[in-house]
């Protein structure tokens, strides 16, 4: 399978923006989904998840509270569910759920309202929702709920952990054919849509949303072949040419050197200066396990993976 999003007004699926008020958004995975929505004729949904986790742990004394939506430092309070000055759990310093429940509905329309205009620049329908619940179950609810022609876009700039956990996210999100991420060091990017292959039956489907999503910037398209050794990656190489050889104007490279490991693959990237990187979850960019900090260092560009 890759990636696919119903077009809007199926009702079989759409872009699911997903946003928390514990991390900050970032502006290109915000524009990441809406040039995926914008490539499918589809919407976005932008879900707001209060993590129903954060409320959960509020009963707990050892609990401290830094702000919602910031990052860095600020006054550390403690948690208490009620604000009644008299409890003995409760000081000077305390601030009781109320006030963060507040904090999360202001945090959520000011993001909600920022989506919304950029969205509109693109002239992309938006519909914004509101949830309470884990981040991952909200995301599957909302992929069963209109599927299954879902791609999911994740508003923080991932990190090593985000991506070790990818199986996880595709195991219990079934409605989703992809998600979409951006890394920490991401700017806007008007390079090539780069789709890395790994696999000839994979080649159509690839071609087919790199396409789509050259078309909404007008740039070019280049197909990146990846093998386990340098015989697989020429013989791929080879094949893809074949496949697109009549009626594609793209450009088929090998992607680094066959077996050079994760830090290579994502320096070859990395010189290919991309505006989109598509690639397959489990494959030699994107493992199941392994050290995905080349990875982060070297994309500037929002990455698709796709299932």
């Amino acid at each position: 399978m890759t990636a696919h999003v119903a077009e809007r007004g199926e009702g079989r699926g759409r872009v699911v923006l997903r946003l928390t008020g514990t991390h900050t958004a970032n502006e290109h995975a915000v524009r990441a989904a809406i040039r995926i929505a914008k490539a499918f004729h589809s919407e976005i949904e932008s879900l707001f998840v209060c993590d129903r986790q954060i409320f959960d742990a509020a009963g707990y004394s050892f609990v401290r509270e830094i702000g919602v939506a910031q990052r860095g430092g600020g006054v550390t309070r403690a948690v208490s569910a009620t604000a009644t000055a008299t409890s003995a759990a409760v000081t000077s310093n305390a601030i009781d759920v109320a006030h963060i429940t507040r904090q999360f509905e202001l945090t959520a329309r000011r993001l909600q309202r920022w989506v919304g205009e950029l969205a509109q620049e693109e002239d992309v329908p938006v519909h914004g929702r509101v949830v309470h619940d884990t981040p991952l179950r909200a995301l599957s609810t909302a992929c069963q709920m209109s599927g299954p022609w879902n791609v999911v876009a994740i508003a923080e700039p991932f990190t090593g952990q985000v991506l070790t956990r990818l199986d996880m996210l595709f195991e219990r999100v079934t409605g989703m054919t992809g998600v979409v991420l951006v890394g920490p060091r991401a700017t806007i990017a008007h390079g090539p849509v780069v789709a890395v292959i790994e696999d000839l039956d994979r080649v159509t489907g690839m071609l087919r949303t790199a396409e789509r999503l050259a078309r909404v910037n007008g740039g070019e398209v280049i197909l990146a072949i990846a093998g386990v050794s340098r015989a697989a990656q020429s013989w791929l190489k080879s094949e893809v040419m074949h496949v697109v050889a009549d009626g594609h104007d793209v450009a088929v490279v090998e992607l680094g050197r066959a077996g050079g490991g994760a830090a290579v693959l994502a320096e070859a990237l990395r010189q290919l200066r991309p505006g989109f990187v598509i690639a397959e979850q489990g494959g030699l960019v994107v493992p199941h396990t392994g050290n995905f900090g080349p990875l982060g260092v070297a994309l500037l560009c929002p990455l698709l993976v796709v299932r």
